[in-house]
């Protein structure tokens, strides 16, 4: 059984790196002939990859544990489980990393390809196009004569500066009315908050907890109290580690679900979880501060707000959801209110 668990660990590794070295290859290979594409960034899938690759380091870190111990028969299952889950993370991020490969957009100055994964190839003229909304400087969705929306943009995707100029170019109507609609007096509100792959992350944290309590139901109430009471390093990993896991995932879930930054035009409605709402209208703010990523340009880490007698702090390294037309917003305001902002050292 070890042997064979341990084959079928090499044999999806070998995979995994197969898929993730050979992801950047196939797309740009697949790119037509005088055309651009448009996708997500590859950093974002990385991410995805090197959450497996954690994953199953820290298993294996732990299985060399348990292999040094004698190899215990009674953490046997539980082994069994570790190694389980750990090829099953690594194959869903792998997979999931590789479905945002697949989905791109390939355009010119008479078409536009569009690319999904599971889903067959959707062409379009750019005369097919007549309606935009959103925002240039956050995300745009784009809309056909019936109001079927065929595609959504947003200004972290690469080359979206070279679609958008693509993009005014070639539905000049469609921009103009996107214009107008802007001018009209509206009220706006739109929200920053924890990127997407802090959510992802916590539903894989909660998905191994289920696993890890479906295995328990199997087991009589005393063999669940012997699995507790267990003592060695190796046997305590196999039992703990996934409801500690699931644990500190609901947890992190909760933060993300209840953290959000929502802004207008007129304020800032600041909530956290288990804190009270703040609100911070723009022109009360005296001041602001931004802390670059170090070595980046451009990439913010920290925003400090500073109002009369209070300092409002903003991660921007984790609030990546809507982070660029927020600070879009904010520098907009900061002129329209002579708000001083000053960039610190990182």
């Amino acid at each position: 059984m070890s042997r064979l668990l341990f084959t079928l660990a090499l044999a999806v590794v070998a995979w995994v790196i197969s898929l993730i070295t050979g992801g950047g290859r196939r797309q740009v290979a697949k790119i037509p002939e005088g055309m651009g594409i448009l996708c997500q960034p590859p950093g974002k899938r990385y991410v995805l990859y090197a959450l497996g690759v954690v994953v199953a380091a820290v298993v294996a870190f732990f299985s060399v544990l348990y292999i040094l111990d004698g190899a215990p028969e009674k953490a046997r299952p539980m082994w069994a489980l570790c190694i389980a889950e750990a090829i099953l993370t690594m194959v869903v991020t792998t997979l999931g990393g590789n479905m945002m490969a697949r989905e791109c957009v390939y355009f010119n100055g008479e078409e536009l390809q569009i690319h999904r994964a599971f889903r067959k190839t959707q062409v379009y003229r750019w005369s097919d196009i007549r309606r935009i909304s959103g925002s240039f400087d956050r995300i745009l969705h784009l809309y056909l004569f019936d109001g079927t929306k065929i595609l959504s943009v947003d200004v972290g995707m690469l080359n979206y500066d070279v679609f958008f100029l693509v993009l005014k170019k070639a539905c000049p109507g469609a921009v103009a009315d996107y214009y107008w609609e802007q001018t009209q007096e509206r009220p706006e509100t739109h929200a920053l908050g924890y990127g997407g792959e802090y959510f992802l992350l916590a539903g894989m944290g909660i998905l191994i907890l289920a696993v890890y309590l479906a295995m328990l139901a199997q087991l009589g109430g005393k063999k669940l109290i012997e699995m507790l009471l267990e003592r060695e390093p190796s046997q305590w990993f196999a039992v703990w580690f996934a409801p500690v896991c699931g644990l500190v995932s609901i947890i992190g879930l909760f933060i993300c679900a209840a953290t959000s930054i929502r802004y207008s035009q007129e304020k800032l409605v600041l909530r956290y979880p288990l804190r009270k709402k703040r609100e911070v209208y723009w022109r009360e703010i005296e001041r602001v501060e931004v802390v670059p990523v170090k070595g980046q340009v451009r990439v913010w880490k920290t925003l400090r707000l500073y109002t009369q007698g209070r300092v409002y702090k903003l991660n921007l390294a984790r609030l990546r959801r809507g982070r660029d037309g927020f600070m879009t917003e904010l520098y907009q305001m900061a002129e329209r209110y002579e708000i001083p902002c000053v960039e610190m050292k990182a």
